[in-house]
């Protein structure tokens, strides 16, 4: 009586496109929720440049209603280049 014998080889095409599959769509939801992370941090730090432009308005001395402003200012283009050399990471 012959033994029937297989190497498994389409079994084994068929796991490994399985896993591979698996991989990208991996790989997918963790750009997303890069993204999703990125402009949560952009909408934060906006929101803390907005309260601390209210309190440069509202302040009366010109000096320090000028270095408020000036470290808002630096506080977004910061946060700018970062998130966006993040998203350029993430695509």
């Amino acid at each position: 009586m012959a033994a029937n014998t297989t190497n498994g080889g389409p079994a084994i095409d068929a796991a490994f496109e399985q896993f591979k599959d698996s991989g990208e769509q991996w790989v997918k939801a963790a750009r997303k929720a890069g993204n999703l992370y990125l402009d949560s941090c952009e909408k934060a730090v906006d929101s803390a440049i907005d309260l601390e432009l209210k309190v440069a308005e509202a302040t009366p001395q010109e000096w320090l209603k000028g270095l408020i402003e000036t470290q808002a200012k630096l506080t977004r283009d910061l946060t700018a280049s970062y998130t966006s050399t993040a998203r350029s990471l993430l695509k």
